[in-house]
């Protein structure tokens, strides 16, 4: 796999990877083609994987017998649907199943091997291909499971298809108690891009088979699939050593492996020391909290550079922190030469964040181009120096690399930290352009930028510029408050300077930001915690991580 590691190698336990439509359907293929793995096989172990999940889903579907009502299509996706009408009917539930597809159209291969199994058990599946066949008997179902297409669908649904699901939604509505499984992913949302029509039926619970689906992340993905799920149907690791995805999900396992070491020798000199950057007047707290993310990564050594008006502010908020004073003018900008200030500071030190409250304008601008072309040091950009960075790209183009800015990117690595708003800044969009494909978003700011771009919001996504990704798991809306970004920064830059490579440290501080996140508003609540307060629970979230088993 050719994830962006640099100066490091790593392995990864058991990983759980993420594709796109196109990755999906070509590692099928070499399962049968190339591995002679059987196709009925494949789909008998997605129907039991399926059940299995059901099962630990929903506890009361152990025990008959509940009403399930099973929607297939003529495709692979309905093939794992017969499998499912005979699990739950030998299990003692009464099944109905449905075959939806158009006038003369049955299921074909694997899939009709299993439709023809189901009749000979007497499962009498029926059949809805025109709009005078009775819509499937709904009433008092406890389970809907949505077998009809999955990820090769690549067109809008209609047809018989579309007035089935819009039937089972308008019924999902009135009965709420009524739960609703899908298989691989909702029908109808597009497995690359999470876009849809209104006929997508809501899941409590989605299984995707093999590989997660990058649509099940993007767009109105998150709010159609219910909690997502992995099935496996016998993939193996030669498999996806042939024909390697670039995606992986981010959760506690892989967060694990790119914990960084700590020798019971060491000492403050040698875990590092990060300097934050920023602090212009009316946002000195955006770069205390930069720096207190900083102090909660273990890093050793911690500066805070800021304006030279704002000193005091800073002598007297931090504690755990030391500080640097950098040039300003009368009106609490950077001068002239706050930028060798600080880049002779840094000859000493591992990591710069850049950007919490810097300010905004020409003269921050200038300060941002001169630190970008000349730092040879790992560097986080984020908040105004990304805006900042922006207005140099539409202004000045290509000009802003400098003449040794290639060499310095080999020996550097920049990381960039923009929310969906300062994305669009970046790349001359709307923000609701970039949230239509975050991935794609991601991708294109990685290789613009020559940096791993860390794009904020629900399933953050790290995308590194040879096209690996990661999709972070933890977090929650409690996190959706001015200055978390500013901790995450520093907490990032922290890792940075404790010599993690870029892709991985980035990694690690979102899915221990999103994890601080989710304990806190566990403990305490989902709303009303102050950016320090969540920054608090980050101690408890290393250790959680660290005893992962």
């Amino acid at each position: 796999m050719a994830f962006y590691t640099k100066n490091s190698d790593f392995t990864l336990p058991s990983p759980k990877y993420v594709t796109l439509t196109s990755q999906s359907q070509e590692l099928d293929r070499v399962a049968i083609e190339e591995f002679g793995l059987i196709g009925l096989v494949l789909m008998e172990n997605a129907g039991r994987s399926i059940f299995t999940h059901a099962l630990d889903f929903w506890p009361e579907l152990k025990y008959p017998a509940k009403k399930i009502v099973i929607l297939c299509g003529p495709g692979q996706n309905g093939g794992d649907g017969w499998v499912l009408s005979r699990l739950f009917s030998n299990l003692g539930h009464k099944v109905l199943s449905y075959l939806i597809t158009s006038p003369g159209k049955e299921p074909r291969g694997d899939a009709g091997q299993n439709y023809l199994l189901a009749q000979k058990l007497g499962l009498s599946p029926k059949i809805i291909q025109d709009d005078s066949d009775p819509l499937p008997d709904f009433l008092a179902s406890d389970l809907i499971i949505d077998a009809i297409f999955g990820t090769g669908l690549d067109r809008p649904l209609s047809g018989q298809p579309s007035r089935v699901l819009m039937a089972a939604a308008q019924y999902k509505a009135q009965n709420p108690k009524t739960s609703v499984l899908a298989v691989d992913l909702p029908s109808g949302l597009s497995s690359s891009d999470g876009s849809c029509g209104p006929e997508v039926l809501a899941a409590n619970l989605t299984v995707s088979l093999g590989t997660y689906k990058i649509g099940l992340f993007l767009n109105n993905g998150p709010k159609l699939s219910g909690q997502v799920r992995l099935g496996d149907i016998g993939l193996c690791a030669q498999m996806f050593k042939e024909r390697p995805p670039q995606g992986l999900l981010l959760d506690s396992a892989l967060a694990k492996t790119f914990l960084p070491p700590r020798p019971p020798w060491g000492h403050k000199g040698v875990f590092g020391h990060a300097v934050v950057a920023g602090g212009a007047g009316g946002k000195t707290g955006a770069l205390a909290l930069a720096a207190l993310g900083a102090q909660r990564s273990g890093c050793g050594l911690i500066t805070a550079a800021h304006l030279d008006s704002a000193g005091d502010i800073f002598k007297t908020k931090l504690t755990g922190a030391m500080t640097l004073s950098l040039p300003d003018e009368t009106d609490c900008l950077p001068g002239a030469t706050a930028y060798q200030t600080l880049l002779s500071f840094m000859e000493n030190c591992q990591a710069l964040g850049l950007g919490p409250g810097l300010g905004l304008g020409p003269k921050p601008s200038i300060f941002v181009k001169q630190i970008v072309s000349s730092l040879n040091k790992p560097l986080v950009l984020d908040a105004d120096a990304l805006t900042n960075l922006a207005s140099l790209v539409e202004t000045q183009g290509a000009s802003l690399e400098g003449p040794n800015q290639n060499k310095l990117l080999e020996v550097a690595p920049r990381v960039i930290t923009p929310h969906p708003g300062e994305a669009g800044r970046l790349l001359g969009c709307t923000p609701a352009k970039v949230n239509e494909n975050r991935y794609a978003s991601a991708i294109t700011l990685a290789q613009k930028f020559k940096a791993v771009a860390v794009l904020k919001g629900q399933y953050t996504i790290i995308a590194a510029p040879d096209g690996s990704f990661m999709i972070n798991t933890s977090g929650n809306p409690i996190l959706a408050t001015g200055g978390t970004g500013d901790v995450l920064t520093g907490l990032l830059t922290g890792l940075l300077a404790q010599n993690l490579p870029a892709f991985q440290a980035s990694g690690l501080a979102v899915y221990l930001h999103g994890l601080a996140g989710d304990l806190a508003a566990s403990a305490q609540s989902p709303v009303g915690l102050t950016p320090d307060e969540i920054a608090g629970y980050l101690p408890k979230a290393w250790a959680e991580l660290e005893n992962q088993s």
